[in-house]
């Protein structure tokens, strides 16, 4: 514990102004009961406090009644020139191990953004000040204790003072004896009793003699005085239990208030809590000088701060003498708070009062989109579409987005939907009609996908269409939200999808030069189980060619698939699973008949996909483990040409952490490497398979590199761009280990000369 001999403290209270106007009780109740708990609760000398106070007579004890102060305690004026010359000049020799100061009375935010502390001598025309950042670095300056300041230990601060913006141009700040040489060792812990743009509350009630008059005061000395005769108990813990008492006021609506808090070097740390005001910026003045054309009214002003206040949770400060708040004041407010700028923009259409055509609240919101970039929502329609995206039964917010390219790298891995939302809403806003904003793609995306789901778009449409109309985008929407609908139903199962799997005589005959054998099964969306597809021609043994015509009449029936009460066609996709050594057998260019032509390459009328039905462990292991790998950089795409084998193996040798691999090169040269990466466990993607190896310029987009855990959402997204597509023979695509989740039904070890059988 500290030794209250070696406290000292330093008391200012400050009722009575020149300026009677700002005349204000309390304060000096504040400070005889800060004074009675140093001196009575904890054995502090009086002689070791210093109090400066100007009280109202009304604070003064009558002559018959007990004295409010012990009676070493003699008050100093709290003027300006007095109270500076001794930060200056009368602490340079003080021994102490704690210098506790408190200060209660009128305090604002000035022009430049700073905290300020008003003194008793302040007049009409000038208000004279102490800034407090000026004063903290005085406590903490090398003039302040004996012996180069190494005599005060710790300093700890309490202000009572609001931190309400008044607008006053005569402000003259007083000079506290800030240097530069500073004692960084000394441990500096302020305590306020509000933050930026709030009111330190003093209740109607007057309070018992001794007892502070003050909320903040009072929650404090209750805390301070804990039975134990601490000069300094824990202060971290006194904060803490001070600001949960003032969350259950607010949470009451008994006071605005919320305490902020400072430390310097205090336990080795510096930290800052609250809510804390910088200097109104170039924007936010812009922002305001075109408010002040909108709203030209003191009545005006009042009518918007209102309604603000009404939609948004944001304290307006109103200047002392001032029945309502300036332009700058409202602007200010509203930039600190979320949404709060957007909010206000939304309200001045229907205020009544603003004199304000489409053409200047036009040039209005694009002042805004200035002042917060970020944000374009208004603080109900944000509150709302995080209300919808955590109503029971909505889709995964964060899956979801992944089914959009476009909307991937929004997405970061802590799951969160409100910084999900957050980093969709600072995609911006500024675009015309024709682009739409990334938050509309992304809702658009989760409403279809929860209207596909279970048939209901849980209130985003409405949502997102509402908040279009205000921004200008409904159109785009419309749009987007129709394309949203049909991959979700893409996605759920409006594809049919035909597993063929062959099997060889000769696992080392040439790629085409084996003899096959061929099994298959069909998923549907009506039945959605693998049902069996009779192949009498597949059981047997058969060439290359004659496998091709055998498939041929296999697939042909399905390609215009349609079911009874349908409306529509149904899109087929095939994969096929070939063995280790045959994946390069050009299956998507299948001869099939189609609508009466020939010889239709099977890739020019669906999507197909080759995987490798064998060494399926090895890799799946590594899948599961790449997914559970949340590390960024871990795992990557290798992007190697196939020819090079030698640089392929020594990479995968090397880095053992690789989960997928895409090849690039000649489509002929990607035997081998697919045939190292089947045995060394690692996932494959290819795109469009050529001859010639190229990419023509109608190909689909170039690859978008992402994690492999991502890999699923990349192929439904890949997937439902080529069936997007007009090109022909955009359908090309070529995936391979794309999904281990999708394996055909009744795979089993294979045994050297044994083909399985239905």
């Amino acid at each position: 514990m500290i030794d209250p001999g070696r406290t000292h403290a330093l008391v200012v209270a400050v009722e009575a102004y020149e300026d009677s106007d700002w005349n204000v009780s309390g304060p000096y109740s504040d400070a005889c009961a800060f004074i009675s708990w140093l001196v009575d609760g904890c054995g502090v000398p009086d002689t070791n406090v210093t109090l400066f106070a100007s009280p109202l007579p009304a604070s003064l004890p009558e002559p018959e009644d007990d004295p409010v102060l012990p009676a070493g305690v003699l008050a100093q004026e709290a003027s300006s020139s007095v109270l500076s010359r001794h930060l200056q000049e009368g602490m340079g020799n003080l021994e102490a191990d704690l210098l506790w100061v408190f200060w209660s009375g009128h305090g604002l935010i000035d022009s430049s953004g700073s905290h300020v502390l008003v003194l008793a001598d302040s007049t009409v025309s000038t208000k004279r000040v102490v800034d407090v950042d000026a004063l903290q670095l005085a406590l903490q300056s090398t003039r302040l204790g004996a012996r180069d300041g190494r005599g005060v230990l710790k300093i700890a601060v309490a202000v009572n003072a609001c931190q309400n913006q008044p607008r006053e141009d005569w402000i003259s700040k007083v000079e506290v004896g800030v240097q530069r040489s500073y004692v960084t060792e000394r441990g500096l812990f302020v305590m306020h009793a509000c933050s930026t743009g709030q009111r330190a509350r003093i209740p109607r009630e007057k309070p018992p003699r001794g007892k502070a008059a003050s909320l903040f005061p009072r929650a404090l000395l209750r805390f301070l005085d804990d039975g134990s005769r601490d000069v300094l108990p824990d202060l971290h813990q006194v904060s803490d239990r001070v600001d949960a008492e003032f969350e259950e006021l607010r949470k009451k609506r008994l006071t605005l208030q919320k305490p902020s808090l400072l430390r310097r070097n205090w336990g080795g740390r510096t930290t800052a809590t609250g809510e804390f005001l910088v200097p109104p910026t170039a924007e936010e003045e812009h922002l305001a000088a075109l408010l002040d054309d909108i709203l030209p009214g003191a009545t005006a002003r009042g009518a918007c701060a209102a309604r603000l206040k009404e939609r948004v949770p944001v304290v307006v400060p109103v200047s002392v003498g001032a029945r309502q708040p300036t332009s700058q004041q409202i602007v200010t407010a509203a930039a600190r708070t979320p949404h709060g700028v957007s909010t206000l923009l939304d309200l001045l259409a229907t205020l009544p009062g603003a004199e304000a055509d489409e053409d200047l609240l036009q040039t209005l919101r694009e002042a805004g989109r200035e002042v917060r970039p970020n944000e374009f929502l208004t603080r109900e329609e944000h509150s709302q579409l995080v209300d919808l995206l955590a109503a029971p039964g909505a889709p995964d917010p964060r899956a979801t987005a992944l089914y959009d390219g476009r909307l991937r790298h929004l997405v970061d891995d802590t799951g969160d939907s409100e910084a999900l939302l957050r980093s969709m809403e600072a995609s911006g806003c500024r675009t015309g009609a024709r682009l739409i904003p990334q938050l509309f793609r992304f809702t658009s995306l989760l409403a279809a996908e929860a209207e596909t789901q279970s048939g209901d778009d849980m209130g985003l449409v409405e949502w997102s269409t509402r908040v279009a109309q205000r921004t200008g985008h409904a159109g785009a929407l419309a749009a987007r939200l129709a394309t949203a609908r049909r991959e979700a139903a893409r996605r759920r199962g409006a594809k049919a999808w035909l597993l063929v799997r062959l099997d060889v005589d000769d696992p080392e005959a040439r790629t085409g030069g084996a003899r096959y054998t061929h099994s298959a099964w069909l998923i549907d969306p009506v039945s959605r189980h693998p049902q069996t597809l009779p192949s009498e021609s597949g059981k047997r043994l058969s060439t290359w060619r004659q496998t091709q015509v055998a498939l041929a009449e296999l697939i042909e029936p399905f390609i215009d698939m349609r079911h009874e009460g349908s409306d529509g066609q149904v899109d087929l996709g095939v994969e096929f699973f070939l063995p280790n050594s045959q994946l390069e057998l050009q299956v998507e260019r299948l001869p099939v008949c189609h609508r009466g032509v020939d010889n239709i390459p099977l890739g020019h009328l669906t999507t197909v996909v080759v995987r490798c039905a064998g060494r399926r462990t090895a890799w799946h292991h590594r899948w599961n483990a790449c997914q559970r790998n949340k590390a960024p950089g871990a795992h990557h795409w290798l992007q190697q040409d196939a020819h090079d084998l030698a640089a392929l193996k020594a990479a995968l040798d090397g880095r053992p952490n690789i989960a997928c691999v895409e090849l690039s090169g000649h489509c002929a040269e990607f035997t081998p490497a697919l045939a190292y990466c089947v045995q060394a466990g690692v996932p494959v993607m290819t795109w469009h398979r050529r001859i010639d190896g190229e990419r023509r310029d109608d190909d689909l987009a170039e690859l978008r590199i992402v994690h492999p855990r991502h890999l699923p959402e990349e192929v439904r997204q890949l997937r439902s761009e080529a069936d997007g597509s007009s090109v022909p023979g955009s359908n090309h695509l070529v995936l391979l280990w794309d999904d281990p989740a999708r394996l055909p039904p009744r795979i089993r070890p294979q045994v050297p000369g044994r083909i399985p059988q239905l």
